[in-house]
């Protein structure tokens, strides 16, 4: 077990800062401080960084901290950490650590026992479940999706189960090609909703079917990135009844299996508890 204390010093410290997905009026009194303040800037891309902090007035020291250096820059960032540096860790935009490397750097400063600041902020997944009009009491995230619909189908297939509300992240020029892989794997009638542009002049949300939602996009270019989300599976499973479950159970003992493991297998395959059927298989 390990506790730390993210204000036990003001030197020597990580903050992991929120920026705009879109609006600039979305950065925070706080946020924008935090940035003016600290000794570095760790920034996913250094020139999209550098126009929002211009933008903002801030003009601190950027350095680069990417997926192609992290493991590298790192080690680096959390020795200045320990001389005292006070680093602000930003994305590209949204939440740092979601989509970028974050997590590396944020590892490495907890086993440094280096304090770890998280500021809250916006983030264009849970700005889409907001208004998307799907239950937001489960929900999954998963980033971008593989690129290849091979790579996409077990993905699919596990939302299409799924009693939770399921979201990912697109890009415009594959989410055509996207949206027919997921109508291979979901009944047409299954509710989508594709979210673009959140916070921007020209943000929408296309809800629907999944076949009204391709459809759409056949006509409409689709633009900017997307925000895909996948309503929940409100279909109640069948379930067998216990004479069923023995008769199944029976079948195992016949061909070979012992009472026991097959009982236990029963209850695994058919999402049962394991001594429940064992009280009613010898109850009968």
């Amino acid at each position: 077990m390990k506790r730390q204390s993210s204000y036990k010093d003001e030197k020597g410290k990580l903050y992991l800062v929120p920026t705009p997905i879109g609006n600039l009026e979305d950065i925070t009194i706080r946020a924008k401080k935090i940035l003016t303040d600290a000794d570095y800037i760790a920034a996913e891309d250094t020139r999209t960084s550098g126009i929002l902090l211009e933008k903002i007035g801030v003009h601190n020291k950027m350095l680069s901290f990417h997926k192609y250096n992290s493991k590298e820059r790192a080690p680096e960032l959390v020795k200045l950490m320990q001389e005292g540096a006070v680093i602000a860790e930003i994305s590209d935009a949204g939440m740092p650590v979601i989509s970028d490397p974050g997590y590396i750097l944020v590892k490495e400063c907890i086993k440094a026992d280096i304090p770890v600041v998280p500021l809250p902020g916006p983030s264009a997944f849970a700005t889409a479940l907001i208004a998307s009009g799907f239950d937001a009491q489960p929900f999954t995230y998963y980033g971008f999706l593989p690129r290849k619909s091979s790579e996409q189908k077990p993905f699919f297939e596990q939302m299409e189960k799924s009693h939770a509300t399921s979201i990912f992240y697109e890009a415009p020029h594959r989410l055509s090609k996207t949206l027919k892989t997921m109508s291979s794997i979901f009944k047409p009638d299954r509710q989508i909703v594709a979210a673009r542009e959140l916070t921007k002049i020209h943000e929408e949300f296309v809800r629907g079917s999944i076949e009204e939602v391709t459809d759409y996009f056949v006509e409409n270019a689709p633009r900017g990135e997307f925000v895909i989300l996948v309503s929940p599976n409100t279909e109640k499973e069948e379930t067998l009844s216990w004479s069923e479950l023995i008769k199944l159970v029976d079948k195992l003992v016949q061909a070979g299996t012992s009472k026991k493991d097959a009982i236990k297998q029963v209850a695994k395959e058919n999402k049962v508890s394991k001594n429940e059927l064992y009280d009613q298989y010898h109850q009968g």
